[in-house]
């Protein structure tokens, strides 16, 4: 089954935000089957990182990029080297690593359908920090942040929600406590690395273009189903739409071949 993020929220962002450069530079480093411990141990020893601080390396590697991609034996470590190596653009990357930063990170995988893309499409396209406090304070009243965190501790969380959407350019720099939102399109890479991925997590077929994930894309299960049939006139798929029932005929039977056909 798909990747279900944690039902309580934690501090993980303010540790480690987007950090999308930084792992740019941990995938070249690593290698197949190499722990957190080992990928850290290689970046103090190589001077990665711009020669971080022992305790930043710690965050980046340990919070940020173990937690999202060395995840069941370092799969998406592997497919995302793979695909920097093939060639892949970076806003296509980017996006992939903002799929996995949300899987991993709760806060973040509910604020972006509750606040952000509700945000995104209002007449102002505005994210303001109050807009982001107020989600938060609704998780503590849901048991979603429970114990309730420090006042401190929740401004962190707070500039570093917003920090994290900016890392991935989804919203413009602060500017008197406003964000303007700059929603992505989703790539036709992304639609079909994600689609394939969910069906090898066995989703089942009729269940792919309504997963949640999608929603991090601020997509509806109607654009979803447009997006996979965009997939499948550019032949990488066979979709059948009979009203209720749908069926997936996917040509490509592992997640290199998929790699091959978004990068070829």
């Amino acid at each position: 089954m798909s990747v279900a993020p944690p039902s309580r929220y934690n501090t993980n962002l303010s540790k480690a935000q987007g950090q999308v450069p930084e792992t740019l530079e941990l995938l070249e480093l690593w290698q197949s089957g190499m722990s957190a411990l080992e990928l850290r141990n290689l970046v103090k020893e190589t001077g990665a990182l711009d020669r971080s601080s022992n305790t930043r390396v710690t965050d980046v590697v340990s919070r940020g990029f173990a937690q999202r991609y060395l995840i069941e034996d370092g799969q998406p470590a592997s497919w995302l080297k793979l695909l920097a190596q093939e060639g892949l653009s970076r806003p296509a990357l980017r996006q992939l690593m903002f799929l996995y930063t949300a899987r991993h990170n709760a806060v973040l995988y509910d604020f972006l359908p509750q606040v952000y893309w509700r945000k995104a499409t209002s007449t102002a396209g505005e994210v303001t920090k109050d807009d982001t406090r107020d989600f938060l304070e609704r998780a503590v009243l849901s048991g979603q942040i429970h114990p309730r965190w420090s006042d401190s501790m929740m401004e962190r969380v707070t500039r570093y929600l917003l920090g994290t959407l900016e890392d991935f350019q989804m919203i413009a720099g602060n500017r008197h406590g406003r964000r303007q939102t700059t929603p992505p399109l989703i790539i036709e890479q992304t639609v079909l690395f994600l689609a394939y991925e969910l069906h090898f997590r066995s989703v089942e077929d009729g269940e792919i273009h309504s997963h949640p994930d999608w929603a991090l894309f601020g997509l509806s299960p109607a654009q979803v189903l447009t997006l996979l049939n965009v997939a499948a006139t550019n032949g990488h798929l066979h979709l059948q739409n009979a009203g209720q029932v749908i069926r997936i005929e996917w040509k490509y039977s592992e997640m290199k071949q998929v790699i091959h056909a978004i990068t070829h």
